[in-house]
């Protein structure tokens, strides 16, 4: 078995990938983001012992709209946003913008 055809795959998807439009791989990594961001807010809703329609009240939000950001569907991700979601679960919100795309966002428990 020859594991050239394998290798040969693997380096032209990473040419397409190069070849995309910058306009692409941005909206590509806002969706990451998004996903990203809507598994810490389900993650810290849960522990908290939050209903998704109590975090909304809290959001000034819809059940609706708090399960869009769970899901990863609340697109552009907006600073305001993200200061609400600060306050209503009691976290800080670290996002770290890289130019390679490796962004990353994290929430931090408050210290009491």
């Amino acid at each position: 078995m020859s594991h050239t055809r394998w290798k040969l795959s693997r380096e032209r998807k990473a040419a397409d990938r190069a070849a995309e439009p910058a306009s692409v791989v941005a909206e590509r990594e806002q969706i990451r983001l998004a996903y990203a961001l809507g598994q810490l807010v389900y993650d810290r809703r849960v522990a908290l012992g939050l209903t998704q329609d109590a975090l909304g009240r809290r959001l000034g939000m819809t059940e609706d709209e708090v399960e869009t950001v769970e899901v990863g569907g609340m697109l552009p991700l907006t600073a305001d946003l993200l200061v609400r979601l600060a306050a209503a679960l009691d976290v800080t919100v670290d996002l770290h913008l890289v130019s390679d795309g490796s962004n990353t966002v994290v929430f931090e428990e408050r210290a009491a």
